[in-house]
């Protein structure tokens, strides 16, 4: 089963004073935030096994997950900013497969499916 790790931990300084108050993944776009795309995107191709990589704001994060059914969604919490690759690390006690990686902020409508076996990579953890 394919995985997704969803990159989540920044500030979004670029969009204060609205990230003062929620992280950036649950800024709404057409009154549905950002995460909630992220996360019916990778239903599309039945990745349900997912874990979000978070630092600011995590319980709003947590509540929003728990609110909307999706209590499968594992988070990867950061105590303090790692970086991409540290974020990344950080999660690996829940990686056991092939994982996709997105960053909390974008909305695609990529066919996963056509660029999965020109962009695989494999790294100690």
């Amino acid at each position: 089963m394919t995985q997704a790790l969803i990159l989540a931990g920044g500030r979004g300084e670029r969009l204060r004073p609205i990230t003062d108050y929620v992280p950036k993944p649950l800024v709404p776009l057409a009154n549905i935030s950002l995460l909630e795309w992220q996360l019916r995107y990778l239903q599309q191709f039945d990745i349900y096994d997912v874990v979000i990589c978070t630092g600011y704001k995590t319980k709003l994060i947590q509540n929003f997950l728990s609110r909307g059914g999706y209590d499968q969604v594992r988070i990867s919490m950061e105590n303090e900013p790692l970086g991409t690759g540290g974020a990344i690390r950080n999660a690996a006690t829940y990686i056991h497969d092939d994982f996709y990686v997105l960053n909390g902020d974008i909305i695609t409508d990529i066919n996963i499916n056509s660029i999965k076996p020109n962009h695989i990579a494999s790294v100690p953890m």
